[in-house]
């Protein structure tokens, strides 16, 4: 192994011959193609955020045709740093309908994503390496499967922006590159924050190795590096006016066993043994890079991943009202690294079988991710029913009732009752309501606490109750009187359910239980 700057080399000649088809620009469209492979067999993916966001998209696209949702919810508009997949919903909204809108936004997400890891790979090493498709299924890792589209977009973004400012550094036109810098991260933070932090990241990581190659004093590199990434201090502005106007911006949450997991997750799909041995896999084919003469790393992506990977252990489980905020580097960390891995100039044999192996890697995990999101879409089919036995502007208690612990495979139907909202304009009580996370506000006084998320979530009787999760026994009791017409209930469903005074199931409502409240 060797660190190398980031100038493009030249592989081993039997390294060239074999992976040269990867530089064609049919060959990157196939591999995008298949990287959304997952997504094409379901309709809306089940991840565990996206039916909630779908409620929210209704309400932001169509809440002027939906008086069901209209005394409850409204949608306003703000410049703040988590509105990357609300954007691209309404500019598609016209075209595709709601759910089609949804839809095409994921698929876009993860095609930006495996086009922006391989065309880092292809600028900074001259060519596409197969390694760089290995890092593709990183995209889908724990972030994505919880359903942070917006996170993803915007990481997406930075991957894209970064590639065009290293190709506008190396033309000499550095004034254009500030200029795109600056645009460009202004652009992605209105998407996610933390993209715009990534590219910071990027830049900023790559301007450091080039002032290390130069052997640059530090008095000199410091105004360098400045003077190169300056422009991405745009959004600095309105991030403190967002902050400034919003709860909840403290850190907090830092603790080992969290990091310990999450380290253990950064491809966690379905299958816990197979998704930690393909984890497994990656670590074994860097450690071998590290150790191997046929592997030369491009110094300004390896010092990027280093870097997320020390803010993963340094952040706290939550940041500006975010949870997971340490978990979503993780994958980023990994997918860098493996990108960041070049031909060296020795060992064109050993560079032509780890090659081989990291594209089967890339097949093998598409090809699985496709089938545990085809098993995971299969449950939310087996529930969806409920909603043809609710009236139009039904008022919806929804509970999802988790294991005692956490199962591996995350958990699809969580806010299944975002369905409910866009098909049936349903109020339910599993929105997200903090102020600056999204611009959605959820009113409904008669019906607290049972209003907004994590209301929804309960545990079952054999569980011990937390602050934030009671027995669904306990939920049931609580629920105001007169509040909902309807109780929804999915998940990990006991073997006795007793409905409070005044409400009958409805039969034939799927794999979950529906009441209705008696008239």
């Amino acid at each position: 192994m060797s660190l190398a700057p980031s100038d493009p080399v030249v592989p081993p000649g039997g390294a060239r011959a074999a992976f040269d088809v990867l530089e064609r620009w049919w060959a990157i469209a196939l591999v995008c193609l298949i990287a959304i492979a997952p997504l094409l067999v379901v309709g809306i993916a089940p991840l565990t955020d996206l039916y909630g966001h779908l409620g929210r998209y209704a309400v932001q696209t169509e809440l002027a045709q939906r008086p069901g949702l209209q005394p409850f919810f409204t949608y306003e508009w703000k410049l703040i740093g988590n509105l990357g997949g609300d954007i691209l919903v309404e500019l598609l909204h016209p075209i595709f309908g709601l759910e089609g809108s949804v839809r095409a936004t994921v698929m876009i997400t993860q095609a930006l994503g495996a086009l922006g890891i391989v065309l880092v790979s292809r600028e900074v090493h001259g060519r596409v390496t197969p390694f760089a498709l290995a890092a593709i299924p990183l995209i889908y890792g724990f972030p994505f499967n919880y359903g942070f589209i917006n996170y993803t977009l915007s990481m997406a973004l930075a991957l894209l922006a970064y590639v065009a400012w290293l190709r506008l550094r190396r033309a000499g036109r550095e004034g254009l590159a500030a200029l795109w810098l600056g645009a460009a991260g202004a652009a992605i933070w209105v998407a996610h924050t933390y993209g715009w932090a990534f590219l910071g990241l990027l830049a900023g990581s790559t301007m450091l190795a080039e002032v290390w190659t130069a052997r640059m004093h530090p008095l000199r590199a410091v105004p360098r590096i400045l003077a190169a990434c300056w422009p991405l201090l745009l959004p600095i502005v309105p991030m403190v006016i967002w902050r400034a106007e919003s709860a909840g911006a403290a850190m907090s949450g830092w603790a080992w066993q969290f990091k310990f997991v999450w380290a253990l997750s950064a491809l966690r799909t379905y299958w816990r043994d197979f998704d930690m041995a393909a984890l497994a896999a990656l670590v074994m084919l860097l450690g071998w890079a590290l150790a191997s003469r046929a592997v030369r790393f491009d110094r300004g992506v390896g010092i990027a991943a280093l870097l997320c990977l020390v803010f993963f252990m340094a952040l706290p489980f939550r940041v500006f009202g975010s949870a997971f905020a340490d978990m979503r580097l993780l994958p980023y960390a990994l997918a860098l690294a493996l990108v960041a891995m070049g031909p060296g100039k020795q060992a064109a044999r050993a560079w032509l079988v780890a090659g081989a192996i990291a594209l089967a890697f890339f097949g093998v995990r598409m090809a699985t991710t496709t089938i545990a999101y085809s098993r995971q879409d299969a449950l939310v089919q087996a529930a969806l029913p409920a909603l043809g036995k609710m009236p139009k502007a039904a008022r919806v208690a929804f509970f999802s009732v988790k294991p005692c612990r956490t199962r591996w495979a995350l958990a699809p139907l969580d806010h299944l009752a975002g369905a409910a909202m866009a098909r049936r304009d349903a109020f339910v009580n599993d929105q997200w309501q903090a102020p600056g996370v999204n611009p959605l506000k959820v009113s409904y006084p008669a019906a607290e606490p049972f209003v907004r998320d994590p209301s929804h979530l309960v545990v079952g009787e054999e569980c011990i109750e937390t602050r934030s999760r009671v027995r669904l026994s306990t939920a049931l009791a609580l629920l105001p009187r007169g509040a909902f017409t309807h109780i929804w209930i999915v998940g990990e469903l006991p073997k006795r359910i007793t409905p409070p005074p005044g409400f009958v199931e409805v039969q034939g409502a799927g794999s979950g239980r529906l009441y209705a409240a008696a008239r």
